[in-house]
């Protein structure tokens, strides 16, 4: 048996993101799957499959196929999704997907902490850098909305609100990077409830007790308190039906903390603006210090100095400035995001040589 698990590895690194393989993710995965679903799992589609026809290519009995899907589904390990009467089914990636899920329920046990122990040395190992920095960046920052300048034209998908107030379904969850930190003993203590899914993947997380269902106005809410928690908006790299907005910290979270903990940069885009300082204004308070969650900022000489190369536009600088020095202004060399979660995901499989 322990063979599917070895396949199984493998069978995860055919996502755009991959996954290391290693002996620490053997351990996770036995952890997680059984040994019947993990030999299923192996002949499961990456995109969406309808239950007749996996019956009809595994050659496996309907009922107990079902049994197995919908088991897995509660684990947070396959992704589903009922279209008329019809439900279809998928593999999720180690990430976004098993990962994430393995701590939104916010659960406190001895199991939950073997595996946050797990993927945390998975992660120093090589996986962090290897999953999130390929050349076309799987996240980005969206700035705080009532800091983008006035004076420039604002694109509809660079504003946080626009996407909840055109949205039909959301979801809050459980911040399962401080939620995995918190088990290790090392949480920041920033809020854990402004995890937020938006879409199908939001349906699926609220049926599975993964995620409660949101309104708007507790939408805002959430993001209102992570602003005033100096967290960073993170959202996937693309301009259309994104499915998720994690408000971040640099010590806990996976994506920050590839140029926070492992000193990468490329895992997640910037927004379109750079922090910069008015001198005449700035009196070397140090305020801004204590909001950067990239430690873009230093104070030399009572002046504010920001390092381009660090700073990802997330505006809390500006938002928390009592002497209102800090300003936004738009970068030179800032790459549109993907279209599409499809066109990113296509790119990132070429760049990787898997496409």
């Amino acid at each position: 048996m322990s063979d599917f698990y070895v396949q199984l590895m493998k069978r995860l690194d055919d996502f755009p993101i991959g996954a290391l393989q290693s002996e620490h993710l053997l351990e996770i995965l036995r952890m997680i799957f059984d040994d019947e679903e993990a030999e299923l799992a192996i002949d499961l589609p990456s995109g969406r499959e309808e239950l007749s026809a996996i019956v009809e290519r595994t050659g496996r009995d309907e009922k107990e196929l079902r049994t197995i899907l919908e088991r897995m589904a509660d684990k947070g390990l396959v992704f589903v999704r009922d279209k008329g009467e019809k439900r279809y089914y998928n593999l999720l990636p180690l990430v976004p997907g098993i990962f994430e899920m393995q701590f939104m329920k916010g659960e406190v046990n001895p199991r939950k902490r073997k595996i946050a122990e797990l993927f945390d040395k998975y992660y120093y190992e090589g996986w962090g850098e290897q999953s999130f920095t390929s050349k076309t960046a799987l996240a980005r920052v969206m700035m705080v909305e009532e800091e983008i300048p006035r004076s420039e034209e604002v694109l509809p998908y660079e504003k946080v609100s626009e996407y909840i107030n055109d949205s039909t379904y959301m979801a809050l969850t459980t911040c399962f990077c401080r939620h995995e930190a918190e088990l290790l003993g090392k949480s920041c203590g920033a809020p854990k409830d402004v995890c937020m899914a938006i879409g199908p993947g939001a349906e699926f997380l609220v049926e599975r007790g993964f995620a409660r269902k949101a309104s708007k106005e507790e939408m805002i809410d959430a993001l209102d308190r992570a602003e005033k928690a100096g967290l960073v908006h993170v959202t996937d790299n693309i301009q259309d039906k994104i499915t998720f907005i994690c408000n971040c910290c640099g010590c806990c979270c996976g994506f920050l903390g590839t140029m926070t903990r492992l000193n990468i940069s490329g895992a997640i885009a910037s927004s379109r603006y750079l922090a910069v300082v008015d001198s005449d204004l700035c009196n070397g308070c140090e305020t801004c210090l204590d909001f950067c969650q990239m430690k873009a900022i230093s104070v030399d000489d009572d002046l504010a100095v920001v390092d381009a190369n660090r700073c990802l536009g997330c505006g809390q600088c500006v938002f928390n400035c009592p002497s209102l020095a800090m300003a936004v202004l738009a970068r030179e060399d800032w790459k549109e995001p993907a279209g599409t979660l499809v066109e990113l995901g296509i790119a990132v499989l070429k760049e990787r040589g898997k496409l």
